[in-house]
């Protein structure tokens, strides 16, 4: 089934708050002693559980972007967000997608803990942070440096600087990368962000970003 990915009927974390707070409804109506429990209820329940503790580590993890992550470029760039849901779309990584693909397919419809659209939006996000990157891309070498072949560099020192990727919503679900693997990830995020800050603050900020790239920047 097809589902509208507009935008959240409330904000990321108020949306996750509620995914979790559902959860436990429907972990508490599933909950009776072990021994009056037939086989499929017991894997139902330990399901939803999953589902919920799941919840409880993205809202732990957006919380703490909101009050860490955010505040660190917005001091860099002097540009303020409307609010930490841009980038917390940034940094919702694929693995995330499990949660909530998995729970549009384990819940008729008209029992999810969330509308179904939100749950298809939040799954949409990785993909929204790779569009935002391309956006990052673009702008920096059309519009920030010096044309088209201007060299983009220290993209994976800037994600360092900002911890972008020790910021990642759901990093513990997969296997953390290394390598050139790790790099590609943390230039991909740094141009994410920079592509938010584009689309929302204008030239003035993506003229604050161009310190940021050369040599050196964190002194």
């Amino acid at each position: 089934m097809a589902y509208d990915c507009g935008p959240l009927d409330r904000s990321i974390e108020e949306t996750l708050a509620a995914l979790r707070d559902g959860l436990a409804r429907e972990y508490r109506l599933y909950r009776r002693p072990a021994h009056r429990r037939s086989p499929r209820r017991t894997r139902r329940l330990r399901r939803i559980g999953g589902w919920r503790r799941a919840a409880d580590r993205l809202i732990f993890e957006a919380g703490r972007v909101a009050r860490e992550t955010l505040p660190r470029i917005e001091r860099d760039t002097a540009h303020t967000f409307p609010g930490p849901d841009g980038l917390l779309r940034v940094l919702m990584d694929p693995s995330t997608k499990r949660l909530f693909f998995g729970l549009l397919a384990g819940f008729p419809e008209e029992a999810l803990p969330v509308p179904a659209h939100d749950l298809a939006r939040l799954g949409a996000f990785p993909d929204d942070a790779r569009a935002l990157a391309l956006i990052g891309d673009v702008t920096l070498r059309l519009k920030v440096l010096s044309g088209p072949e201007a060299e983009v560099r220290d993209l994976a020192a800037l994600s360092d600087r900002w911890d972008l990727h020790e910021s990642l919503i759901g990093l513990l679900c997969r296997r953390r990368p290394a390598g050139e693997t790790l790099l590609r990830e943390k230039e991909t995020l740094a141009r994410a962000v920079l592509g938010l800050i584009s689309v929302e603050g204008g030239a003035d900020v993506r003229r604050r970003a161009v310190p940021l790239l050369v040599p050196g920047p964190a002194g």
